[in-house]
């Protein structure tokens, strides 16, 4: 007993050492890269310096990548507030919005919690399963850690690597407040999180994305063509073949479905002349797809719930964030991975809370730029609240909006829900999971210029955890980007030789003072110029001319015709040179910009949906006319929650054991009776050989055998009626590890 009973220890003992004390098998070491969108913990000009870098060096069609980030002579540029109005509104926005939450975002340390859970998990499950998990992160826009974006040495370098050109060294030296202190040139010069792993001897590397709530997106397709450089070329000098699957897009839909011509199409170039048209159904998500993913956004859901307010009355919004560019969605699934998740969330809410009225969930997207008639042009429009958050075309559609109840914009949504009579709304963003600035600051105010900051569920008590001093993250107004000067001048001018030219700049040639031509009146030879943006003070007979070639004598010098300040306060304010929106700044002829005054929106006490300032003057302490009279509140991230690493280190250890399948079918998306149709199964993973078990199953009725043993399934339907069909796949590897895929909604036509 003594002998069997220290032996039993014994063994106990060795399960609990790692494998590789003992040589782990070379597909046993694992390396796992955790890719998270990034940010910056402080609000710094070096780290937004690094951010607009690191964004751009992912596309090598845009000026930023082409003139920038290699070339020392631009390098200021990318804070030069005066030509960049792009980093003006960021640095004034983020100005704002850090110290609104107290100067830190908690994105980060968030971050790196999921990730400790995620990797405690992984080395728990490796000690059972006998794999050893090496962990690391990358991020999109990791500004102020460069050494975790995807290949730090690639923009250290360039695209022609070492001793070519210059290096991105940049530290300030030419920006007002430089150089930066406590700034590194050399922060691009170090390995990446995929030397790391590397250098650790991994024989596979499974990248998981949760950088946009798990749903597949083009930036994290950058992520993973930015680190598979790192890998081939590891690859080619080492003489190794080392594997890199991204659990997300598993099947490489993306890269499939990526467009052919131009060469090196980016979004930047327009809608590409060659498309790979790829069907979606086959090649799904398992991340974004996870009911457990359904379940942590719920929760985050519920906790914005009123208890005061049956489920009857509560209106609940998903908001998403779009596309990244108009044209992505020829090969980016970002919205239809967004749909599922969107549903899950609907589907698990109702039947946790079943007397919630279902036409009171619905989903909407931010706004995007639009055609204004008075001018031609497509630019940002007040109708779309001035904000662009990208495209939310559904995949390899012909620039068409998610149907049903989930293609609103943000304030048509708030507007149905207020019509239909909610008490209390919650708004929620699935792709956002780990809580920063952008749910903490932007998207409470963005809701609050339509139904109101005295309607947020915690006015009356205020958070002075998440708002330190003031208790909430609520502006005067939204856009304090914006330019509030709203002063006009009027000049005018004689003995023109040449027209003005509005959108040009008007220069004194004796008082160098500047301006804006915002409006002509008169001919060549003479009338008068409405200025915008004056600075210096012109004198009377001048020569005056502009930058395209305009040119005459002043008569007189430039006389204010309105106030300097813009007036924000919705009913408008006491002068009547000050009005409520506030006057377009940019001429009509030039698209309209971030920083156009007009685009600003009051935050008022009860919004401006349902306010008419012709009806009168709006109440401080009641809404009025159709205002918003019920309460709101935001979600609250998963953040921390330990589930989050849980589960996506099940996923990992799902990718690092099992076979994942994917299946094709030529690209058919339905047959007519008496036709037929080959689906092929397509594995990742697990051990080789195969062995294959096929199913079929009419829409309402149960799976029924189809074949076995055989990658691919030619299918003739014999039923004339036709219907609505799944194909289901699955797989055993030689371990007899399980994986399986279906294919849902092919359509058999009637014969």
């Amino acid at each position: 007993m003594k002998s069997k009973t220290l032996i039993q220890i014994m063994l106990t003992v060795l399960l609990l050492i790692p494998f590789n004390a003992f040589g782990v098998p070379p597909d046993s070491h694992i390396g796992v890269l955790y890719v998270i969108h990034g940010g910056m913990t402080t609000n710094e000009p070096q780290y937004m310096f690094d951010a607009a870098v690191m964004q751009f060096s992912f596309d090598p069609n845009h000026s930023v990548y082409k003139f920038v980030i290699w070339n020392p002579a631009n390098w200021s540029m990318v804070l030069d507030t005066e030509s960049t109005e792009f980093t003006l509104k960021y640095l004034r926005l983020y100005d704002y919005s850090y110290d609104r939450i107290g100067g830190t975002d908690p994105y980060q340390s968030l971050s790196d919690k999921q990730f400790a859970d995620m990797k405690a998990e992984l080395d728990k499950m490796g000690r059972l399963y006998g794999i050893e998990f090496e962990v690391d992160w990358a991020g999109f826009q990791c500004a102020d850690q460069p050494d975790h974006y995807p290949y730090p040495r690639f923009i250290y370098y360039g695209p022609d690597g070492p001793g070519v050109g210059y290096n991105c060294n940049y530290c300030g030296e030419d920006e007002p407040d430089g150089p930066w202190p406590d700034c590194n040139p050399e922060r691009y010069n170090v390995d990446g999180p995929m030397e790391r792993l590397l250098q650790k001897g991994v024989s596979r590397i499974i990248m998981v994305d949760l950088h946009v709530g798990g749903v597949r997106y083009s930036k994290g397709y950058w992520i993973y063509n930015m680190a598979k450089r790192v890998l081939d070329e590891w690859n080619n000098e080492h003489g190794t073949s080392i594997p890199f699957d991204w659990i997300n897009d598993y099947s490489s839909l993306m890269k499939r479905s990526y467009p052919t011509e131009p060469a090196g199409w980016t979004a930047a170039l327009g809608y590409p002349t060659k498309d790979s048209h790829v069907l979606l159904n086959g090649s799904p998500n398992p991340i974004s797809s996870d009911p457990e993913l359904a379940t942590l956004n719920v929760e985050a859901i519920e906790a914005g719930m009123s208890a005061t307010v049956s489920d009857a009355d509560t209106g609940i919004l998903i908001m998403n964030h779009a596309l990244h560019g108009d044209h992505n969605e020829v090969f980016d699934p970002k919205i239809n991975d967004t749909l599922v998740l969107n549903k899950n969330i609907k589907s698990q809410l109702l039947d946790r809370h079943p007397t919630m009225n279902p036409d009171n969930i619905i989903g909407a997207y931010w706004g995007k730029k639009d055609f204004n008639p008075e001018n031609g042009l497509v630019e940002h429009t007040r109708e779309m609240r001035g904000e662009v958050y990208g495209y939310a075309w559904l995949y390899e559609s012909d620039k068409q909006l998610p149907g049903e109840e989930w293609g609103y914009r943000c304030w048509d949504a708030l507007e149905y829900l207020k019509d239909r009579g909610v008490k209390h709304i919650v708004i929620s963003n699935p792709q956002v999971c780990t809580a920063s600035v952008l749910d903490m600051v932007e998207m409470p105010n963005q809701i609050a210029r339509e139904i109101g900051f005295k309607n947020w569920a915690t006015w009356k008590t205020k958070d002075y955890t998440k708002y330190p001093g003031v208790g909430h993250p609520f502006s005067d107004y939204w856009g304090v980007w914006a330019y509030t000067d709203c002063g006009e001048w009027n000049l005018k001018y004689v003995n023109g030789t040449s027209g003005f030219n509005m959108g040009a700049t008007l220069t004194g040639q004796t008082s160098r003072a500047t301006a804006v031509i915002k409006w002509l009146t008169g001919d060549a030879a003479s009338g008068t110029i409405t200025l915008k943006g004056v600075s210096g003070t012109f004198q009377d007979d001048e020569f005056i001319t502009d930058d395209m070639g305009g040119s005459a004598q002043a008569d007189g010098s430039a006389t204010m015709t309105s106030k300097p300040e813009c007036c924000y306060v919705m009913g408008g304010c006491d002068d009547p040179l000050r009005h409520y929106p506030a006057p377009r700044m940019t001429p009509l002829n030039q698209e309209r910009s971030d920083l156009d005054s007009s685009l600003v929106y009051d935050i008022s006490e009860y919004g401006d949906l349902g306010y008419d300032p012709a009806q009168g003057a709006p109440k401080p302490n009641k809404p009025v006319q159709d205002q918003y009279r019920g309460t709101w509140a935001m979600y609250t991230p998963p953040s921390d929650d330990p589930r989050v690493g849980k589960l996506l280190a099940k996923h990992v250890l799902n990718a690092a054991k099992n076979p994942m399948v994917y299946m094709t079918n030529g690209e058919v998306e339905g047959i007519g009776a008496g036709e037929s149709v080959t689906f092929e199964a397509h594995v990742i993973g697990g051990k080789p050989e195969y062995t294959y078990k096929w199913f079929i199953k009419k829409e309402g009725n149960s799976w029924l055998s189809a074949g076995k043993n055989s990658p691919t399934l030619t299918w003739t339907p014999k039923n004339k009626k036709g219907g609505t069909y799944s194909i289901r796949c699955k797989v055993k590897d030689a371990q007899k590890h399980p994986g399986e895929v279906t294919w849902e909604g092919f359509v058999v036509s009637p014969k």
